[in-house]
Order: C-alpha cells, then structure tokens, then sequence
C-alpha cells in the first residue's frame, strides 16, 4: 500500500514540476503568485501582450478618442457590449470572431488605427481578437490594457446599445 502511495505522490509531484517548467517557458505565461503591484486605477496589471502586439494605456486611448484617430473594437460578449461599451465602439467578441467579422470588414478596412479592449486586467479577449487581426493583416492593432474597467473609473465616454 505504501509503495502505491509513494508511486502516486510522485506522479502528482512530476506533473506539477512539468507544468510549472511549460508555464515558465510560454510566452502567454500565467503567474503562478500574485503580484503585489497594481495600476494606478488599483486594478491588477495587464496580462503579458505576446510579440507583436503593443498595448495603449488610459491616456493613449482617451487621446486617440478624443482625436477620432483610432476604430475601438470591444472584445466583450454581445450581452456586455449592448449593456454599456466605449461610445463609439464596434462589438467583435472573441469568442464568436468569426460570425462577426466579416459584417464589420468596411470600418475595419478604413481604419488607420484599431484599438481592442475588453475588460482589463486579467481578461484576454482583446488580445485575442488583436492576434486575429494582425494575422488578417491589419498593421495599426494594438491592445488597450487598462480596457473597459479602467475607461469606466476615468470617466470616459459610453453608451448603450439603442439608447440615443
């Protein structure tokens, strides 16, 4: 009994030991503790953006709302979207990025800049859908990290889905 004891707590102690080595080695990494640092808006820091993606902060996306210079795509569920979003900004959810694209290819196209969010933090749907659009070829794509909660905490422009 012992000896099966002893064969199952070293299978459990290996498999941990390899995930943590495949966690250490993937660029889309997952911290394994919390970090003690927080943005500014108090909220916990932005997931690593993988190569070749950037990412804007607050006051690079306020600007570039306020310059009109950039399309903002909110990664969000349509449910999320409809209750509140950016004003302005376009749904293409992650997870069903492939039934919405094509319906908003003209905004897309005429863009010179894209902005993708979601809800900040630790959420990865704008960096999903940003990876997509990359690989479509789209050249002007970058993440907005702070994303929806920290737009909400500054106060910035929303609307909702068929309100005036």
């Amino acid at each position: 009994m012992t000896g099966v004891l002893l064969g199952a707590l070293a299978l459990v102690a290996g498999s941990a030991a390899l995930g943590i080595v495949v966690n250490h080695l993937s660029p889309r990494r997952i911290p394994l503790l919390p970090t003690s640092t927080e943005t500014e808006a108090g909220e916990a820091p932005a997931l690593a953006l993988p190569p070749g993606l950037e990412g804007v902060g607050l006051a690079e996306a306020k600007r570039a709302f306020e310059d009109q210079s950039a399309l903002f795509l909110d990664a969000r569920s349509p449910d999320e979207y409809e209750e509140a979003h950016l004003a302005g900004a376009l749904n293409l959810p992650a997870y069903e990025f492939d039934d919405y694209f094509f319906d908003l290819m003209d905004p897309i196209e005429e863009a010179s800049r894209i902005i993708v969010y979601c809800h900040g933090g630790e959420c990865s749907d704008s960096i999903a859908v940003a990876e997509r659009l990359v690989e479509f070829g789209f050249p002007e794509v970058y993440v907005f990290e702070g994303g929806w909660r920290s737009w909400l905490k500054s106060e910035g422009a929303t609307e909702e889905e068929g309100a005036p």
